[in-house]
C-alpha cells in the first residue's frame, strides 16, 4: 500500500518575487514608523508630565515653557496618528487610551505655530 502525499505538500512555493519583497520591506517600515512616533510621544509627554510635577500650579513660574510642551506633545500625537492612518489602522481612541493622552494636548492635535 502507498501513501499519498497531501496536496498542500507537493506545493512548492515559487521564488520570491520583487513585489512580495518590498510588499514586506513596506510593512516592515510602516510598523517602525509607528514605533518611533510613539516613542517621540511617549517622551514628550513624560517631559509634560514632569513639568507639572516639579511645578503645582500649571500656570505659575513660567506658562510659555509649559505651553511649548504641550504643543510639542501635540505634535507629536498628531504625527503618530497621521502615520496610524497611512498604514491603515483607524481607530485612533486606541491610541488615546493607550497613551494617555490629556485633553488639552488632544485640542492642540493639527495646530501649528507660525
Amino acid at each position: 500500500m502507498s501513501l499519498k502525499v497531501p496536496v498542500f505538500y507537493g506545493r512548492r512555493r515559487g521564488p520570491q518575487t520583487g513585489a512580495g519583497i518590498l510588499d514586506y520591506e513596506i510593512m516592515a517600515e510602516m510598523a517602525s514608523s509607528i514605533g518611533r512616533a510613539g516613542k517621540a510621544l511617549e517622551k514628550a509627554l513624560d517631559a509634560l508630565r514632569a513639568h507639572d510635577e516639579v511645578h503645582d500650579d500649571v500656570d505659575s513660574d513660567n506658562p510659555d515653557k509649559r505651553r511649548a510642551l504641550v504643543q510639542t506633545a501635540a505634535d507629536r500625537a498628531w504625527a503618530l496618528f497621521i502615520q496610524y492612518d497611512m498604514a491603515g489602522l483607524s481607530s485612533q481612541s486606541q491610541l488615546i487610551k493607550r497613551y494617555a493622552i490629556p485633553g488639552e494636548v488632544l485640542v492642540r492635535v493639527g495646530i501649528r505655530q507660525k
